[in-house]
């Protein structure tokens, strides 16, 4: 499938509108902030954590919590303006808003959503993975 089948009119502002309620983890360059609850969504700019104003589109990301995994999803690799590893080397992509793109976090014990300002995303690449898949067949046979 396409990435642009995942493309939607929609603004970070809006999707995080209707994630009210959430829990959220806030991550941006020197905050080591807990998770809390998205209490507000301001019409422009700012949102609302724990008591605290954010301005979303100058943070990293925005972790949302209890969320059902998506029904359409790609996979890719997400590269970011920030150190990250690999850890979205091999990611599903779930949406991509007008300023942001909304990823699927890995692991199904605590599904949540990882959502990226389109300002902190440096680029984002296909995954192939049947060749994934034959390495790991190979490093298995030897």
């Amino acid at each position: 499938m396409s990435i642009l089948w995942l493309k939607r009119k929609q603004t970070l502002q809006q999707r995080l509108f209707q994630l009210r309620g959430h829990l959220v983890e806030v991550n941006g360059e020197n905050l080591g902030l807990e998770p809390g609850q998205l209490q507000q969504v301001f019409k422009h700019n700012f949102i609302k954590v724990q008591g605290e104003l954010f301005v979303p589109l100058s943070l990293q990301s925005i972790r949302v919590f209890d969320i059902k995994p998506p029904r359409r999803t790609v996979r890719v690799g997400v590269r970011t303006t920030f150190r990250t590893g690999s850890a979205f080397s091999n990611i599903r992509l779930v949406q991509i808003g007008t300023d942001f793109i909304e990823l699927q976090a890995k692991g199904s014990r605590f599904p949540s959503r990882i959502l990226f300002p389109l300002n902190k995303v440096e680029g984002i690449f296909p995954v192939n993975t049947e060749q994934k898949t034959l390495r790991k067949r190979i490093v298995r046979r030897t």
